[in-house]
């Protein structure tokens, strides 16, 4: 047998930090595609102005 005490606040902490990882980039990518792509609501299309 082990003389080690069980310890269960320093098991998981890899997962976690991973998982956080993946969200803060996630939210960093989801943010980049809204600004290349997010045109606002009063600005007019590119296929609009041609048809003028």
């Amino acid at each position: 047998m082990s003389t080690d005490r069980y310890n269960p606040n320093n098991k998981g902490w890899g997962v976690a930090a991973l998982i956080v990882a993946l969200a803060i980039i996630a939210n960093v990518t989801a943010y980049s595609i809204h600004k290349a792509t997010y045109l606002k609501p009063d600005k007019a299309s590119t296929s609009a102005e041609q048809g003028r």
